[in-house]
């Protein structure tokens, strides 16, 4: 995170004095007008790619099955799964905001995997929520691995 944040006030003092020695000469009007906006415009872009780029834990759930692999809780921030969806061959990491209900759905899968047992999951839409829950965005649900439907008998 430090380097990141390094990268980007690199990229504002770079951006900076390039305009300021660009408003200094001021020998094209147009030009300066349209190089302006132009950096504010790159320099938002590059913040959300980069940050996009450095593999941070993402918000965005998609609604497709996965498995689960690991999981992390950061009290009183987030819950962190980091999970594989069908069909997917790299894993990719949620943060989820941090609940009490939340917590214990991370508690009992991380007990489960220790155990040994293969944790399935999915994304549940809010009107499609099973355990009675008021969350607007819908809830991740986990169950165990089933291999009488997934793997085929000898």
């Amino acid at each position: 995170m430090v380097f990141f944040s390094f990268l980007i006030v690199a990229w504002v003092l770079l951006l900076a004095i390039i305009l300021w020695d660009l408003i200094q000469k001021g020998q094209n009007k147009l030009y300066m007008f349209i190089l302006i906006p132009a950096s504010l415009l790159l320099t938002v872009t590059t913040y959300i790619t980069v940050q996009g780029l450095l593999g941070y834990p993402t918000k965005n759930i998609k609604s497709k099955k996965f498995i689960l692999i690991s999981s992390a809780v950061k009290e009183p921030d987030w819950v962190y799964y980091w999970v594989v969806h069908d069909g997917d061959i790299d894993p990719i990491a949620y943060k989820v905001p941090y609940t009490e209900p939340e917590h214990e759905k991370q508690e009992k899968a991380s007990e489960a995997m220790g155990e040994g047992e293969i944790i399935e999951g999915e994304f549940i839409e809010p009107e499609q929520a099973s355990d009675g829950s008021n969350t607007k965005k819908g809830h991740l649900e986990f169950y165990k691995f089933d291999f009488s439907k997934k793997v085929p008998k000898g």
